[in-house]
């Protein structure tokens, strides 16, 4: 899920910052470049790792008076890979795009309904998909969390088309995202598999409870 990823960046840091540590003033500067950004075929940049090298400062003095470096450094980047098994919270759904899920800090995760548990329905005016499942109907409502397995991530350049979209009002399209699945046991709303861990103690316990009082041979 979380990985590092080797990068090299030029820096420039600013006079207000040099009463930083030299290690603390590129450091910020580079999260506030990178934190929260998608990297193409890289994933989502979490935060720097560390430092690995930096080059020798060379100052603008008949400039701005900022001294500029250059960086090699890790960063922490969010990629899940296929088959993991992650957890996060129903967002939500529709029959368009299936399920939506967030893990908090990324989103653009999607279960098409090909990939939901068998005798899942989109109920149009809950606006929820419904597992309808041994004559119950079970509701994967929003904020529920949610067990599920990658299938695939993918990733889009959005660049070359970014004025284009914003010129015509459309949405951009996600340039991260990952399509799962929740149609294997296990998978799905914890409550589910939760209760039905609860149902199977309590049927031990009976098995158990039945055999202490049987007569002795």
């Amino acid at each position: 899920m979380f990985q590092l990823a080797q990068m090299q960046c030029s820096v420039r840091v600013q006079p207000k910052d040099w009463e930083k540590t030299r290690t603390q003033a590129i450091t910020d500067e580079l999260n506030k470049k990178y934190a929260n950004k998608i990297l193409h075929n890289v994933g989502l940049c979490i935060q720097v790792f560390d430092l690995l090298h930096v080059t020798e400062a060379v100052v603008h003095l008949c400039q701005d008076g900022a001294y500029q470096v250059t960086a090699d450094f890790r960063l922490v980047v969010f990629r899940a890979f296929t088959g993991e098994i992650l957890t996060g919270t129903v967002m939500s759904a529709s029959p368009e795009d299936g399920l939506r899920i967030s893990m908090g800090f990324f989103d653009d995760i999607y279960v098409p309904l090909a990939c939901m548990k068998p005798g899942c329905v989109y109920d149009q005016g809950e606006g929820v998909y419904v597992w309808k499942y041994e004559g119950e109907d079970l509701f994967l409502d929003r904020d529920e969390p949610i067990r599920f397995q990658v299938l695939m991530d993918d990733f889009v350049d959005v660049g070359p088309v970014a004025e284009l979209h914003l010129a015509e009002g459309k949405e951009l399209p996600a340039p991260y995202t990952i399509t799962a699945s929740i149609a294997d046991d296990g998978l799905g709303l914890l409550s589910w598999w939760d209760q039905a861990d609860e149902d199977d103690e309590a049927a031990d316990e009976d098995a158990g409870e039945e055999e202490g009082d049987e007569e002795p041979l």
